[in-house]
């Protein structure tokens, strides 16, 4: 299916509205919470942000982050196996350290991982499966947010305790054998309030050889402590995952033997972290606020490296302690944010082949090293009025990272691999934003925003060099971005849209021969539609739409280590069209149903544009059906015309390879609540 054949669906469903823009009808303001750390309408921020709410997390009822987040527009996730994954927002797929420090991903605000030590399958770490709802950032992040949220960031916030005795149990099954089980309970406790949720996944996996099992606890206290409101959020989660690798050859996909089959039965992936968060916040004045959150995080991380000849385990983890501080204050003149973040991290990575050499991947250590890491970032910035219906927002934010190396094996150049000696490095960026908002009428806003992202390399940039590399030479990733857009409410209808265009410096990525590019340019341009429009009582359209181009903007034609990339090709990974449509129905009382029409485009899957994946259209079905007030039964079918498709596809090594896409499976499951 074309992706132009949406339009007319889209306008005979805006045709439904009996509004237009100038319509009266009023709707109550989305609240986000991400911009600001406290709770404000959307329409108020000089940005693109969307929402899953609560009620549609537990509609979808994911099993992987990219179930849920695929229905925002902007947002492109690829499943590899079990719960691995890469990212783009606003941005192609991207992979290694470029995707892992892309992003970034948030509990309540606190990122789940320090800067330089991210991952690339971070979400996974995230307590997506309890949460209350989840805010994406699209494009670089506010100024309370530093390295990381360049291309957007993803705020996954837990769910609200109460005072009063609740409980909720959630089976979900499909007919592989996926089993999970979620609980939560809730209730007062010493003047306060408390809620503990918990999340027990089991998958056998639809290939062979593979499958997880992953546990997931939170806890969250509410409570007073004299004059400051405190929240404390605790989270634990293991994975253990039997790892299916990319199957290769051209189209491998459509063959369901291929398909179904693990040509790396040995991969594995076993990751635990941990983290716990104070939240202080008491009004200081009347007119002034402060808010301090001291927090703490562990991670260990394992797995086998089965994307890459030679197979290497690598080993790496770390244990950080930081503090989110600002201080907000009204006056005459505007209201004025100062705010100062510190984090301190000690992390470690080991990467060691135990089989034979293969290519330039040489069997026996790798890299074993050690990595001391401090953080400090000072922000303000200022929002203040024009008139009555204009707003302005000025800040920037500085971020000073130190790196600390100390490397516990021999130095030099043992194939690819190239070992340095023990160093230190610091960075320094400063990241300016500028937003204006303009209300056209009470529904409606109008937005714009010049902002610059920035992100200190990742650790593994840095210090996991090869042969073709020198020390040192790694800078500071830099993208500038500017949007324009609308949202609010048009009658029934409700929209928000945008228009972006972004230049990036110092793409640091791996190309298609493995080999890693410090110096890379992309440009990014592109158009985002979301919308919701009730076309009667028990009938409801939504959807989201995105047209994007991402280019290379230098040439890299040199060198046994190129990708014969050339300036104005088109980034791998990077479809033209991504979008959603959702058909929702209500015939009964008590009895929802909806199908859901998603689409990926076609893409360029290596770096010269010599190999492409067709794109596909999936299809799901789902249903719920409330018995009482407290039993639900629901229940989803993925992939009903069980089309042959690629959750990923990427040509590398000199081969075509892809992560097939689930067939057709049936979800059942039942919901109990007090």
């Amino acid at each position: 299916m074309k992706f132009y054949r949406i339009l007319p669906l889209l306008v005979i469903g805006l045709a439904h509205s009996p509004h237009s823009f100038a319509g009266e009808d009023k709707v109550d303001d989305e609240i986000i919470v991400t911009a600001r750390r406290i709770a404000e309408p959307a329409k108020d921020y000089a940005g693109s942000v969307s929402v899953l709410s609560e009620r549609r997390l537990l509609e979808i009822s994911p099993v992987h982050p990219a179930e849920a987040l695929n229905e925002i527009a902007g947002v492109n996730i690829h499943r590899g196996s079990g719960q691995e994954h890469l990212t783009a927002i606003r941005s192609p797929v991207l992979t290694g350290g470029a995707g892992a420090g892309s992003f970034l991903y948030l509990e309540d605000g606190v990122p789940l991982r320090a800067a330089g030590f991210s991952n690339v399958n971070g979400l996974f770490e995230s307590m997506l499966e309890l949460a209350g709802s989840v805010e994406v950032t699209k494009g670089p992040g506010s100024v309370l947010y530093g390295s990381n949220a360049v291309h957007g960031l993803i705020n996954i916030l837990s769910q609200d305790p109460s005072k009063s005795k609740r409980y909720s149990l959630d089976l979900l099954g499909n007919e592989l054998g996926y089993a999970r089980l979620k609980t939560s309970f809730s209730g007062a406790a010493f003047s306060g309030k408390y809620r503990l949720s918990g999340s027990f996944a089991s998958d056998p996996g639809f290939r062979a050889n593979s499958g997880f099992d992953q546990q997931k606890i939170q806890f969250r206290y509410d409570g007073q402590v004299g004059d400051w409101d405190v929240k404390t959020l605790a989270s634990f989660q293991n994975l253990n995952q039997e790892t299916a690798g990319f199957i290769r050859g051209v189209d491998a996909f459509k063959d369901p033997v291929l398909a179904a089959s693990n040509p790396n039965p040995e991969a594995f992936r076993d990751g635990r972290t941990a983290r716990v968060a104070v939240h202080f916040n008491k009004k200081a004045s009347e007119t002034a606020r402060v808010s301090f959150i001291p927090y703490a995080r562990s991670v260990d991380l394992t797995f086998l490296r089965h994307f890459v000849p030679g197979q290497a385990l690598e080993e790496g983890g770390h244990k950080s302690i930081g503090l989110l501080s600002s201080y907000e204050v009204l006056s005459s003149f505007g209201r004025y944010t100062f705010g100062f973040d510190a984090e301190y991290t000690q992390g470690f990575t080991r990467e060691f082949q135990a089989g034979p050499s293969r290519f330039s991947f040489i069997q026996g250590e790798h890299y074993d090293y050690e990595v001391n890491a401090l953080v400090l970032s000072p922000y303000v910035q200022t929002r203040f009025a024009l008139g009555d219906k204009t707003k302005i927002n000025i800040g920037a934010r500085a971020d000073y990272t130190a790196y600390d190396y100390d490397n516990l094996i021999g130095n030099g150049s043992f194939g690819r691999f190239l070992r340095i000696a023990d160093r230190r490095d610091a960075y320094f960026t400063v990241s300016p934003k500028l937003g204006i908002t303009h209300t056209l009428n009470p529904n409606i806003t109008l937005f714009g925003r010049l902002a610059r992202g920035s992100r200190a390399p990742q650790t593994s940039d840095v210090y996991s060099l090869q042969i073709n590399q020198t020390p040192g030479m790694v800078k500071p990733e830099t993208l500038d971005s500017l949007e324009f857009g609308l949202k609010g409410n048009a009658g029934k209808l409700k929209i928000e849209a945008a228009v972006f265009a972004m230049q990036k410096n110092n793409f640091f990525f791996r190309n298609a021969n493995g080999f890693n590019v410090e110096n890379g340019k992309t440009k990014h341009v592109g158009i985002e539609v979301e919308f919701d429009l009730p076309i009667a009582s028990y009938l409801g359209y939504s959807g989201g739409l995105t047209l994007a181009n991402h280019t290379y903007d230098f040439t890299d034609i040199v060198g046994s280590a190129s990708s014969s990339i050339t300036k104005g090709d088109q980034v791998d990974s990077a479809p033209n069209t991504t979008g959603f449509m959702q058909l929702t129905a209500k015939p009964l009382d008590g009895l929802n149903l909806s199908i859901k029409w998603h689409h990926v485009g076609s893409y360029f899957t290596d770096p010269g544009n010599t190999a492409k994946y067709a794109g596909h259209d999936i299809f799901t079905l789902r249903g719920n059906y409330d018995i009482s007030h407290k039993i639900s039964l629901y229940s989803r079918i993925d992939n009903i015309f069980n089309t042959a498709y690629a959750n990923r596809a990427d040509f590398a090594f000199g081969s075509n390879r892809f992560f097939p896409g689930r067939p057709r499976t049936l979800f059942f499951g039942i919901k109990i609540k007090s």
